[in-house]
C-alpha cells in the first residue's frame, strides 16, 4: 500500500469470535483486559478461516489486512487466528487507551518453527504462581507455544506431597 493511511481507533471489538474456540478467547480476552483494552467500540477486528498459497501454508499461518473500516484476520487453523490477533494487538499503544493509532497494512505471517519454547526452572530459581502467569500473557504475545518448566533437578526437590515429606526433608530430597 504505497499511499497507505495513519489513523486512529478509539478501541475495538471483535466479531466471529467463535473461530477461535473457547480456551483462545478467554485467553484472548483476559490479555486484552489486563492490557486496559475494553473490547467495545465500532471499530471490528473480524475473524475468518481460510487456506493459503503452498509458498504460505501451514499450521498457524495467517494474514492481517488493516483498513480504516475494519481488520480482518484470517488463519489456517485457531491458532493461526490467535497469532493474528496477538500480532494486531502488539501495533498497538495501550499506553493511550482513548486514542490507539493505526496504519493500514497488509500482514502474511507464519512461524518460522515448530517448536518456540521458553524455560522456566524454578528448581534453581524459585518463582511465584503470579510471576508464571504473567510469563505465560508474555508468551503469548510473543507467540510462544511451549513453556517448559522445570520442577526437578538432581539437586533438589521443591513440589511438597502430603505423605511423602522426605522429598522436601534438608538431608534426603532437599539437598
Amino acid at each position: 500500500m504505497p499511499d497507505a493511511e495513519t489513523f486512529v481507533i478509539r478501541g475495538f471489538s471483535l466479531a466471529d469470535n467463535g473461530l477461535l474456540g473457547n480456551h483462545l478467547w478467554t485467553g484472548a480476552t483476559d490479555l486484552m483486559r489486563k492490557l486496559g483494552l475494553n473490547g467495545m467500540n465500532n471499530y471490528k477486528v473480524h475473524f475468518v478461516m481460510g487456506s493459503f498459497s503452498s509458498e504460505f501454508a501451514g499450521p498457524e499461518s495467517y494474514t492481517m489486512a488493516i483498513t480504516k473500516e475494519s481488520t480482518t484476520i484470517t488463519g489456517s487453523d485457531a491458532q493461526g487466528l490467535f497469532h493474528g490477533l496477538m500480532s494486531f494487538i502488539g501495533l498497538l499503544n495501550t499506553d493511550k487507551h482513548d486514542m490507539l493509532m493505526l496504519k493500514e497494512m497488509t500482514v502474511y505471517d507464519k512461524p518460522r518453527f515448530d517448536y518456540r519454547g521458553h524455560q522456566v526452572d524454578v528448581a534453581r530459581n524459585f518463582h511465584s504462581k503470579e510471576t508464571l502467569m504473567k510469563t505465560i500473557d508474555a508468551m503469548a504475545l510473543y507467540k510462544l507455544n511451549v513453556l517448559h518448566l522445570a520442577l526437578t533437578n538432581d539437586e533438589g526437590w521443591r513440589l511438597e506431597i502430603p505423605g511423602l515429606e522426605e522429598l522436601t526433608r534438608t538431608r534426603v530430597g532437599a539437598k
